[in-house]
């Protein structure tokens, strides 16, 4: 290394010349040659005092770079901690929430066999519907159209009012249609008890023979034939059982068990035009009641 001069610490300094006197330098006594040697001994000098200086401002920098790195690499370290620990969290929500996912499918199949077993009390008892119960409260709406509007027109052309041989039955044209709406009911809801469908052949078939005036009826019945074998596939769709109470005895049906038929009429019971819809478990307030033909009461 060069100290302030220039020399190498390393090597001993050589004795330099003494500098000549102001009188000396004006005499003549040194050479041009030598004081231009003097200028390049001190150029050398100073570019070796600029090198070390360099060299020097070097290492400031370097050592001034190094707590920069070493905090940068504390920062990232830090970051990765915060990586690492975002992970483990992600790991653990990850976990709660296939924990909560299979606690839910386990909840939603008990509610299932609950549903399937029906040993809940408050929709055994028909206190609190379920879906099932919703299910069978949209067929009875079905069903009854079928029979007060449906098989109600249907009987308007089985029995038209140009044909006099009803008048002789008793209860008149009325009651003649109500039993044509009995029967078609029959016809329509009786194979399935054999495990088969209603036909519009069938149906047709079956009321001609019965003297009922068929001609032009098709397309109506045809409707009325679709919408009771719906009502039935979709009876049987329903894991909660409902029957029509075909055996039900007309006699033993107390005021309120019923609705009337001809419900412009009072009197008493004749015979029932379509049975009751009751699902299992239900109160029997809850069915929807048989449709009954009222025979009007004798005038005093």
């Amino acid at each position: 290394m060069y100290d302030h001069y220039g020399w190498n610490e390393h090597e001993a300094p050589q004795e330099q010349p003494a500098a000549p006197s102001m009188r000396a330098a004006t005499s003549g006594q040194y050479s041009q040659e030598w004081w231009l040697g003097q200028l390049r001994d001190l150029h050398e000098r100073l570019v070796a005092v600029e090198s070390s200086q360099h060299g020097v401002d070097a290492r400031a920098e370097q050592q001034n770079a190094k707590p920069r790195r070493g905090s940068a690499q504390h920062d990232i370290t830090r970051l990765r901690e915060t990586v690492g620990r975002l992970s483990d969290g992600v790991t653990v929500m990850a976990s709660h929430v296939e924990h909560l996912e299979a606690r839910l499918r386990q909840v939603e199949t008990l509610l299932d066999r609950l549903r399937s077993a029906g040993v809940r009390d408050a929709i055994a008892t028909g206190e609190a519907p379920s879906d099932m119960h919703r299910r069978h409260s949209q067929i009875k709406e079905r069903y009854q159209r079928l029979v007060d509007q449906d098989l109600r027109n249907l009987a308007r052309e089985l029995c038209p009012a140009d044909a006099r041989q009803w008048d002789r039955i008793a209860g008149g044209m009325p009651a003649a249609r109500a039993r044509a709406v009995t029967e078609t009911v029959h016809l329509l809801f009786a194979p399935a008890q054999q495990g088969a469908a209603a036909t519009t052949e069938g149906v047709l078939s079956a009321l001609a023979e019965r003297g009922y005036a068929t001609e032009g009826v098709e397309p109506r019945l045809r409707k009325a034939v679709d919408a009771a074998n719906g009502v039935i596939r979709d009876m049987a769709a329903v894991e909660l059982p409902a029957t029509l109470q075909f055996d039900a005895d007309v006699e033993a049906l107390a005021e309120g068990d019923y609705q009337p038929y001809n419900r412009q009429d009072t009197g008493s019971p004749g015979f029932i035009v379509a049975p009751a819809y009751a699902v299992q478990g239900e109160a029997p307030e809850h069915h929807l009641k048989a449709f009954v033909f009222l025979v009007p009461d004798e005038a005093p």
